[in-house]
């Protein structure tokens, strides 16, 4: 049986979300958790992996069960919350699961994905109780031009420039639905929407439009370092992750 897991994390204590040898991960946690609540080995696979120190407000993933029981020998006939209960309980703050349910065997939390949504988050105003998630910047930044470079993303498109890395399977295009930013009373936020994303493509974004917004360089000159293909991140240029969260995952 394969059940689909939806959750979120504060990313700030973890190598991310994918199990590592040298760091401690969500994933390592979860599939312990769940684990002794199902009284079976859990193992998870995520819809995809985020960066050490990157949140998510909202991710899924999935795990199989040799039978239709998701606690096995259960004989205390636990219903669903009440293993959500349980799981969470042993939890550490910073995780938390919302829903388990039972899918068709074909889906899959990663490859069946059609869109992925992250917003990242720049506080212009230094706050005391949100110094994880949101880079303090104080600069001015022109909103109109990075809405405006952000709207040459759209479409399908090579993202060769902003990916850190090998770019997987040889494929640097994807699908961009929605990119925008939005000012707040004390942030400004950058929200974009694609079918899928390159290692380190939103911070790596991020960075380029906020060059645009503090007049570093023109939309013109965003262009054409999108156009070039020529990455970025090789030299640093990224945004800290602490500001970055995957938001939504649709199927």
């Amino acid at each position: 049986m394969r059940w689909k897991i939806t959750l979120a994390y504060d990313g700030s204590n973890y190598g991310g979300w994918q199990r590592q040898n040298n760091a401690l991960t969500v994933q390592e946690v979860l599939e312990g958790c769940l684990s002794k609540v199902c009284r079976q080995p859990i193992y998870l696979a995520g819809c995809g992996r985020t960066d050490a120190g990157v949140h998510a407000s909202y991710y899924v993933a999935h795990f199989d069960t040799p039978s239709e029981e998701l606690v096995a020998n259960n004989k205390d006939s636990l219903s669903h919350d009440q293993v959500i209960f349980r799981i969470n309980k042993l939890l550490p703050p910073d995780i938390s699961v919302f829903q388990i349910e039972s899918v068709e065997d074909t889906f899959h939390s990663r490859f069946s994905a059609r869109k992925r949504m992250y917003q990242y988050h720049i506080r212009y105003k230094k706050s005391a109780f949100h110094p994880k998630y949101a880079w303090w910047y104080q600069p001015h930044l022109d909103v109109e031009a990075m809405n405006k470079a952000s709207q040459l993303l759209l479409g399908d498109k090579n993202f060769a420039a902003f990916c850190k890395g090998e770019i997987p399977r040889n494929n640097p295009n994807c699908i961009v639905y929605l990119a925008q930013w939005e000012k707040t009373n004390e942030e400004i936020i950058f929200t974009i929407q694609a079918s899928r994303f390159l290692r380190n493509m939103v911070r790596s974004l991020v960075k380029a439009l906020v060059e645009v917004g503090t007049h570093k360089i023109t939309v013109e000159e965003f262009k054409a370092i999108f156009d070039s293909g020529v990455g970025r991140n090789e030299i640093g240029r990224s945004v800290p992750p602490n500001g970055l969260f995957l938001c939504d995952v649709q199927y």
